[in-house]
């Protein structure tokens, strides 16, 4: 019974300092660009193709169509295609764009390294969820479901961002 007990302690001990080393990785200097960028939470996707739910495929041209990711911040500014239960009243502006402040961010690691994104806004009614799943080249999958509109899919790449001073 002591036995099992002090391992219970020892494992309570050492969980603050099994987080910290986890979250203060300071040597990146063997990881991918992607993966600097990931581990940093600053990055940018730019869409290049928006699939709807309902509908066919679209190729989306230029740069302004883009989600920002950085610690404390989101910025959302993507062309929406779809069905909507009710509309933005005031505006005649029909895209998916959002800004959060206040979200929870979750990532894990899936098969052939990919990586998938987690992202819960917590301050903007009309988005649920948002699931980004990143290839090892950069490559990206952007799902975002609402509660007022039918879910949307973009592909595109991911950018780095300079860190907010």
């Amino acid at each position: 019974m002591r036995p099992k007990l002090f391992f219970g302690i020892l494992l309570l001990l050492s969980l603050p300092f099994s987080n910290y080393a986890q979250d203060n990785v300071s040597d990146t200097s063997d990881l991918s660009p992607v993966a600097k960028m990931l581990l940093n939470h600053t990055y940018q996707f730019k869409t290049t193709y928006v699939q709807p739910l309902s509908g066919r495929q679209r190729n989306v041209t230029g740069d302004n169509y883009t989600f920002k990711v950085e610690k404390d911040l989101l910025v959302a500014d993507l062309p929406y295609f779809g069905k909507a239960t009710s509309a933005p009243i005031g505006t005649s502006d029909v895209g998916m764009k959002f800004t959060s402040k206040d979200f929870t961010y979750e990532s894990k690691t899936l098969t052939k390294s990919r990586e998938q994104i987690t992202i819960k806004p917590k301050d903007v009614s009309d988005v649920q969820q948002i699931y980004l799943i990143v290839y090892p080249d950069g490559t990206a999958d952007l799902n975002i479901t609402s509660n007022s509109r039918q879910a949307i899919s973009y592909q595109g790449n991911l950018t780095a961002l300079k860190p907010a001073k």
